[in-house]
């Protein structure tokens, strides 16, 4: 199948980063704006585009002998953060469905998908039993995050590089884009605090993601993995998503579309 990029920017005109990643896309690969311009035959690369109605166009571009370089069950894969934690392992912290016998310690909450994580001090970050309930009910009460369904995780300490606004810790975190087993392109997480750390992943972290990748492409074909810095020099998953749907970070989208129009035709 012949790769095509179908590319929802008209959501953002205004977004300039957006609008630069779409002339950039076409430098590499055919791109359309439409469904009804997928030519037949396709594997559609849904950049921005595939949700809400994902099984909607999984179906309507199967009707044109094309498909997405995702099925729907590979999405639903890497947006349910319950599912890959469990395959996972040590390999990323570990997550609970129940809180009930959780007692003393320091965790995240979060929806399955979605975070507060800019409200880190009062919607994400909880230190203690009655600090857990209460973010726990916070997000309860968010429905946005509730309808998702919340997940508590251990919290990890990671070398931190500053903390921001609502004491969110700012760490050495690293976006990486995967087709498959093949790492396309990575790039520091924090694009907001670019100015103060543009490190590339060290060595040990890329082969630390590539393992990872091993566990995860059976699942899924194009995602991403956040990949951060253990405060005990060790590397950890913090989440994995769709390709399709992640923006970019620092991640440079000539390397990354390159190499994916690359991979998609090997």
């Amino acid at each position: 199948m012949r790769p095509i990029i179908l590319f929802r920017r008209c959501f953002d005109l205004n977004d300039v980063d957006l609008q630069e990643e779409f002339e950039i896309a076409k430098q590499y690969c055919d791109v359309v704006e439409t469904r009804t311009e997928v030519p037949p035959g396709s594997l559609v690369i849904g950049r921005y585009s595939v949700l809400p109605y994902y099984d909607e166009l999984e179906k309507e571009l199967k009707l044109n002998n094309s498909q997405l370089i995702n099925t729907h069950s590979e999405h639903r894969y890497v947006a349910d953060l319950c599912q890959y934690a469990e395959d996972l392992g040590n390999y990323t912290p570990r997550t609970y469905t129940t809180w009930g016998h959780l007692q003393e310690g320091a965790w995240i909450v979060k929806g399955k998908t979605n975070s507060r994580k800019f409200n880190w001090d009062t919607m994400m970050y909880a230190e203690g039993r009655t600090k857990l309930l209460e973010v726990i009910k916070r997000l309860l009460d968010d429905p946005f995050i509730s309808e998702q369904g919340l997940v508590v995780r251990d919290y990890i300490p990671l070398e931190i590089l500053e903390y921001s606004l609502h004491g969110l810790p700012i760490a050495k975190e690293w976006r990486c884009f995967f087709y498959k087993e093949t790492l396309l392109a990575s790039g520091f997480y924090w694009s907001s605090h670019a100015d103060m750390y543009d490190e590339p992943l060290p060595e040990e972290g890329r082969l630390f993601a590539e393992q990872v990748a091993k566990i995860v492409s059976p699942h899924c074909s194009f995602f991403v993995m956040d990949v951060a810095k253990r405060q005990d020099g060790g590397y950890v998953v913090i989440e994995l998503n769709d390709g399709q749907m992640s923006g970019l970070s620092m991640v440079d989208p000539h390397e990354l579309y390159r190499n994916l129009i690359k991979a998609t035709k090997d």
